[in-house]
């Protein structure tokens, strides 16, 4: 058996007591800071499980949405698209149409001026011809003086004639040859 004095028995009794009140505020502290975390979980955890309700109730939500939005959305487009065709249909036409003239044009200028080709070649030969015969007629001439007449004698009027007639056609001839060298419609 061990003696111990008092006054070491009462240290030694005063030393537990203070570690035993410092051990019960320690465990009142980590009891306040358990109860205190418990307290944050369990909130954390109410406003964890209503934000993920909430999440599952916008997402349905969400996906209704965003149908809508679609069906809406392709509604306006398709009605955007059918506005855009019908004015290129009518856009079409109009260009359609103005081919179509111009296609017509064209055809009606051509055979304007194969016509006119044809009358240029026989206008040619026409000048041709009527040139050769002036050109006979000339060499024809007797360039001595008639009897009683005027020292030169004077062109019969069929020749004054011819002249005239191969003047004109020489005048035609260059008003053709100019509007055909003007000519922009693509043919030689």
């Amino acid at each position: 058996m061990w003696i111990i004095t008092r006054r070491r028995h009462d240290d030694e009794t005063a030393q537990l007591h203070d570690v035993v009140r410092k051990l019960r505020g320690e465990r009142d502290e980590a009891r306040r800071e358990r109860n205190a975390f418990h307290t944050a979980a369990t909130t954390g955890a109410r406003q964890f499980a209503q934000a993920d309700a909430d999440n599952r109730r916008l997402a349905g939500r969400n996906r209704e949405l965003t149908r809508r939005l679609e069906d809406s959305a392709e509604g306006v487009y398709v009605a955007q698209l059918e506005t855009r065709l019908q004015a290129l249909a009518k856009g079409t036409a109009r260009w359609m149409l103005a081919v179509w003239s111009r296609d017509r044009r064209i055809s009606i200028l051509k055979q304007q001026l194969d016509a006119t080709r044809t009358n240029l070649v026989a206008s040619q030969a026409r000048v041709a011809e009527l040139h050769e015969q002036l050109t006979n007629a000339e060499a024809a001439a007797d360039p001595r003086p008639v009897h009683g007449g005027a020292r030169y004698p004077k062109p019969s009027n069929e020749l004054r004639a011819a002249r005239a007639h191969a003047a004109a056609l020489d005048r035609r001839l260059s008003e053709v040859t100019a509007a055909n060298a003007n000519c922009k419609c693509g043919a030689a």
